[in-house]
């Protein structure tokens, strides 16, 4: 989140029509009107800086940078459009960068020695299947053009440090044009004609008249609607409240929408800025596309990463006719996509397990003080308490921002973060292969900084204006490290803004919790195949189950500051190694604050079976935590059936530690090597399905080798 001191309201260009009061010219636009007289130049040209909404609101953590203040301290500022990006380490392999080449238009201060190629950095980045994302940051990709405002990058260590440029402020270094509706946007500010007017204003503040070198190709080339064609109608939208990002499609009924999609397209209002821009549906989203109906699938990672906001939709054909929804759509939540490096596939992240209490731990950095902490502990234990996220917070020992394991909040030292941006969050990402050869990707790591010299309210107490209150800031942030998005939504945490003195502590049942829980129930607390284990539903901070002869099934779990919590549930699965049907054995009331229980199954049947603990919620719903296999041999590797007559040989494998794989060879009875295949495992007790189809009859053993070094060999019979 961030804040806004009042943005300058700027000279606006009259329209025909009934005239219509202004506001008296603020000290920016004076200045703006003295250096054009100045230079002997008509101010009646001048196009509006349109301050993106009210004036006291935040965007994510940032203060609006003065447009004076960027001009001046850039050294160089050009327009030009992305060519590619290609992310890499730094020297210590702790941070992301991505590194872009330029194409430069035109020139508007300074003078660059490469025009074709010119190369500016970003933080962050994709780098197989290593992910680290910031919020407040500016993300760019290929084909993305604008106005930079360049300065050097202050990273050291990185190659080529003293030749790379990067943008003031970050987000706020960059406006990007629109090559559709000719307009311009950056996060507080939208301009509405890339007219003279627009590049005058950019030369006051530049005070070096613009010189074009290459035209703009994607302006240029922009679509000219067909003559007789028919304007499009949007009738309506259904349904009219959806979440982003999670697969949710929208259905658009009208006419005009012509047969097919060709290079039409489907705009929501952008979340990050309050909707004063637009982001366009990705084109996998894309269902069913017919002159009176079109089924698209509302994005959270649309336009560079930026997610569907509340708001009016609007639809542009193939014509390049424009109609826009009668009535608004309600963004309840937005879910956080990761896409892979190719570009080839967008998913949710899912949280894992990284701590002995199968959840994550942040650690305060030295320099964040008592007041701060109580102030982030208060927030996390919302989401904790409302969401079961398996969180904790204690002191720790580095004030350090980086890819190292450790889940760091801390201020920072100096000029660390980017101008006028007072804190952000970094999610680290990691992919690995499931058994089924998917990539997942899930969270390795979360680190948050804040500025130290920003004026935060750190409470019990509620903050007043102009204070910015830390809590309402922390559990914002802590939303973003839970992985939802901003949302155009007031009175939710998640709203992309926050006035001085506002103070919204407490989630929004319909859409903070309702999308936190759906990050954690559909792929946390599941095991997904790879990575480390699957997370815990909080307050669980351990479950375990075990088998012994002639005892039964024991199941063992533990708890700490219980909130939010009825009593547990005990369920095994109807059928050996089967989990789609369950049968409940039996409840366990809670036992607040901090409990250690167990469950004994005496009836517990031979073979290979699942237990589930469930968690019961006072509103009536449920938290399954991940399922344990349990097995009356033990928990060493077994074969089964043995004999095998089908296709597949049964392997009970013990797991070990994320991205363990394990290599089984199959060996004749004359010792003769017949097959041999690698298999990822999970953590934990797992069965993996090895393939015998095609082999004689006869006496076989079956030998394998895992990453961790275990090694061993059992014989099987093939029917």
């Amino acid at each position: 989140m961030s804040f806004a001191i009042p943005s300058a309201l700027h000279l606006v260009k009259p329209k025909a029509g009934p005239r219509v009061p202004r506001p008296a010219p603020t000290r920016w636009g004076l200045l703006a009107l003295a250096a054009l007289s100045l230079a002997g130049a008509s101010p009646a040209p001048l196009r509006a800086q349109v301050p993106v909404g009210p004036p006291a609101d935040t965007r994510c953590l940032m203060l609006p940078l003065d447009p004076a203040r960027r001009a001046r301290e850039a050294t160089l500022v050009v327009e030009a459009q992305v060519r590619d990006a290609q992310s890499f380490w730094d020297a210590g392999h702790r941070r992301l960068f991505t590194r872009h080449r330029l194409r430069v238009f035109s020139l508007l201060k300074g003078q660059p020695a490469d025009t074709t190629g010119l190369l500016l950095l970003t933080e962050g980045g994709r780098l197989e299947l290593d992910q680290q994302v910031l919020t407040n940051t500016l993300q760019l990709r290929p084909g993305q053009q604008g106005i930079f405002f360049l300065t050097a990058a202050p990273w050291p260590g990185l190659p080529a440090a003293g030749h790379l440029l990067t943008p003031l402020g970050s987000a706020q270094g960059f406006i990007e044009e629109n090559s559709v509706d000719g307009t311009a946007a950056e996060p507080f500010r939208a301009y509405p004609a890339l007219d003279a007017g627009f590049y005058q204003m950019l030369a006051v503040l530049t005070g070096q008249a613009r010189r074009v070198l290459l035209a703009r190709p994607a302006l240029a080339a922009r679509p000219v609607a067909a003559r007789g064609a028919l304007a499009p109608v949007v009738a309506g939208l259904s349904p009219l409240s959806l979440p982003a990002g999670a697969g949710a499609v929208l259905t658009i009924s009208g006419s005009g929408f012509g047969s097919s999609r060709g290079v039409g397209f489907v705009e929501f209002r952008n979340a990050d800025d309050g909707g004063a821009t637009r982001v366009p549906a990705r084109v996998a989203d894309y269902l069913t596309w017919s002159d009176n109906l079109i089924r698209v699938r509302v994005p959270s990672a649309a336009g560079g990463g930026r997610p569907a906001g509340s708001g009016t939709v609007r639809v542009t054909t193939t014509d390049q006719l424009v109609a826009d929804s009668p009535v608004p759509l309600t963004v309840v939540y937005a879910l956080t996509n990761v896409e892979s490096t190719t570009g080839n596939l967008l998913q949710r992240p899912n949280h894992v397990a990284l701590n002995g209490a199968g959840g994550l731990s942040f650690q305060f950095g030295p320099n964040f003080g008592a007041a701060p902490q109580a102030a982030w502990q208060r927030a996390l234990a919302s989401w904790r308490c409302q969401t079961g996220m398996n969180w904790d917070g204690a002191a720790g020992s580095t004030n350090t921002i980086a890819d190292d394991e450790l889940n760091v909040v801390a201020f920072d030292q100096g000029a660390q973060l980017p101008t006028l941006v007072l804190g952000r969050t970094t999610s680290y990402y990691l992919g690995c292969y499931a058994p089924n050869g998917e990539v997942i990707f899930y969270v390795k790591e979360v680190d948050m900084q804040f500025d130290d010299a920003a004026g935060f309210q750190f409470g019990p107490a509620l903050a007043v204006s102009p204070q910015l209150d830390f809590e309402t800031v922390a559990v914002h942030e802590l939303g973003h490290a839970q992985q939802l998005g901003h949302l155009i939504l007031p009175g939710a945490v998640m709203h992309y803004a926050v006035a001085r003195g506002q103070n919204t502590r407490q989630l929004s049942a319909a859409s903070d919790v309702a999308g936190g829980r759906q990050v954690l129930r559909v792929r946390s607390f599941r095991n997904l195949g790879c990575g480390s284990a699957p997370l815990l539903p909080a307050p669980l901070t351990a479950l375990s189950a075990d088998y012994a002869t002639g005892a039964g099934t024991t199941l063992r779990w533990t708890t700490r500051d219980e909130c939010f919590l009825s009593s547990f549930a005990v369920e095994r699965s109807a059928a050996d190694n089967d989990t789609t049907a369950w049968q409940r054995l039996g409840t366990v009331a809670a036992r607040p604050p901090t409990a250690q229980y167990s469950f004994v199954d005496a009836q517990a049947p031979a073979g290979l079976h699942y237990y589930r603990l469930r968690l019961l919620r006072p509103d009536g719903s449920l938290d399954n935590a991940a399922p344990l296999l349990v097995s009356s041999a033990g928990s060493g590797v077994t074969l089964f059936p043995n004999p095998v007559a089908g296709g597949v040989l049964q392997v009970q494998y013990p797991g070990g530690a994320a991205g363990t794989a394990v290599l089984f060879r199959i060996y004749d009875a004359l010792g003769r090597l017949c097959r041999a295949q690698t298999l990822p495992t999970a953590s934990g007790l797992g069965v993996l399905s090895v393939g015998v189809a095609g082999l004689q009859p006869g006496l076989y053993v079956l030998r394998w080798l895992d990453s961790q070094g275990a090694t061993g060999s059992q014989k099987f019979v093939r029917e």
